[in-house]
């Protein structure tokens, strides 16, 4: 009879266990890159949100949106794309420094929290709708820098 409380109150630790994880995996911002983009910032990396701004609320959804990740894992960033040095141009401009630095004008992001381009990696994508995403990876001072604008 006491082993029925027991399994009891284990499956009730293992179900809170799971929901916090859960929790942690939904609740942050990456997981909205997920579901936005298809791109998954890796869990294990153990990515911290260390800044964040955007062009605030819209009917349409569209606008700008920025965010810095802290990491503790460099390999896991290292495997999420084929990181380019190259500074190619984007829908709207010459090149990703240019729209960034247009971007993050536009929602006015002190330069404190702006990628130092030269020590960056960089990936960008292009969806049909014209949305755009650019992520700048900073490996010597392990952060992430994640650039959307919708439209």
């Amino acid at each position: 009879m006491k082993r029925k409380p027991l399994l009891l109150t284990g499956l009730v630790c293992l179900l809170l266990l799971a929901g916090g994880i859960g929790w942690l995996l939904l609740s942050g911002y990456t997981f909205t890159i997920r579901l936005n983009w298809g791109i998954s910032i890796p869990f294990l990396a153990r990515p911290a949100l260390s800044y964040e701004k955007d062009s605030g609320p819209s009917f349409l959804g569209d606008g700008i949106r920025y965010h810095v990740f802290s990491y503790q894992y460099e390999d896991y960033i290292d495997q999420m794309f084929a990181w380019g040095s190259v500074d190619r141009e984007t829908l709207y401009y010459d090149s990703f420094t240019q729209a960034a630095e247009a971007w993050l004008d536009q929602i006015e992001v002190p330069s404190e929290y702006r990628p130092d381009y030269d020590n960056c990696s960089n990936w960008y994508r292009a969806k049909e709708d014209n949305s755009e995403i650019l992520f700048f990876w900073d490996a010597e001072r392990n952060l992430l820098y994640c650039l959307e604008s919708f439209l």
